[in-house]
């Protein structure tokens, strides 16, 4: 039984990682072409892999000055921070987009209907109001003539 148990959830964990390992693929081969991009603009070699120090040896190597480095940093970024501008610009306008469909379908109806119950409960009160208003003006009414 605990068997079982044990493999039903070494399972469901199996399937949760290639759930989201298929899910972050795309976006880790991306980030992973556009890194290497920036490197061989940087100065390293991308014929082979290398190691981490090989690869900073062949940047320093290729950029003798800060003042180097940060120009070719900048020219190697620039269509990298364009792209990341532009789809930050456009998932903040779909998620206003999706926003403003959810206010328009969930939320204002809901709304509508609160104001309009309140409006209805404050009328009724205030009709109520002025009839007990009406009555103690008549009964003072009656109380002044006797």
């Amino acid at each position: 039984m605990i068997q079982e148990s044990i493999k039903q959830s070494l399972e469901s964990v199996q399937a949760t990682r290639e759930r989201l390992e298929q899910q972050l693929r795309p976006q880790l081969d991306w980030a992973s072409g556009e890194l290497k991009k920036v490197l061989v603009e940087l100065g390293a070699d991308s014929a082979e892999p290398a190691s981490l120090q090989e690869t900073l040896q062949q940047i320093r190597e290729r950029n003798p000055s800060l003042r180097v480095f940060t120009r070719r940093l900048d020219v190697a970024t620039y269509d990298l921070r364009k792209k990341l501008w532009w789809d930050a610009n456009m998932m903040t306008a779909f998620a206003t987009s999706k926003a403003e469909a959810a206010y328009d379908t969930d939320i204002r109806p809901k709304l509508q209907a609160v104001r309009s119950e309140t409006e209805a409960r404050a009328r009724t009160a205030m009709e109520q109001i002025r009839q007990l208003s009406r009555q103690l003006t008549r009964q003072d009414d009656a109380s002044d003539t006797e």
